[in-house]
């Protein structure tokens, strides 16, 4: 009876949450299998890379746990797929600091600071890049065009589900 009730009462995800959802769970696990596959080939890592890995983990586990959270048609779902897209929509590198965060597909517009300035566009597939104090990197900043088209699905689909 009580299995009965339950089903009766479960929301329906929509196509779209549904489509969002499989994004970030499969962009995380694509860039966990990643890490997976990576650290066994470092060799004689220091600390910080560790730390590093370990962030890049966090990450993408927050990206399953995001699509797995839209999948089961949680309202909280929607905040943090947010948090997780807006944390993807800039890459930049400056002097020893570079950040760069994708759990799926980057299409990225950007800029490298160079004596003259280069225009560049990036494809990549669930990246991670944290630096800091890494010497005299070229400085860059990127804009994932993907991840801001995300951000307006998941508020377009936000407001479907809360509408009245």
């Amino acid at each position: 009876m009580y299995m009965l009730t339950y089903q009766k009462n479960k929301t329906k995800v929509k196509p779209l949450v549904l489509a969002l959802a499989l994004y970030q769970l499969l962009g995380g696990l694509l860039g966990l299998f990643f890490l997976l596959r990576m650290a066994p080939l470092l060799n004689n890592p220091a600390p910080s890379t560790w730390a590093g890995l370990l962030l890049a983990a966090v990450l993408y586990s927050f990206s399953v746990v995001c699509g797995f959270l839209l999948m089961n048609g949680k309202r909280s779902a929607f905040t943090l797929s947010l948090a997780n897209q807006v944390l993807q929509v800039f890459s930049f590198g400056f002097g020893g600091l570079g950040y760069n965060y994708v759990a799926g597909v980057k299409a990225g517009l950007g800029l490298e600071f160079l004596a003259n300035w280069l225009f560049k566009f990036n494809l990549s597939l669930s990246s991670f890049n944290f630096s800091l104090g890494a010497g005299a990197a070229t400085s860059f900043v990127t804009v994932n065009l993907l991840a801001l088209v995300l951000i307006y699905l998941l508020e377009k689909a936000r407001d479907e589900v809360t509408a009245p």
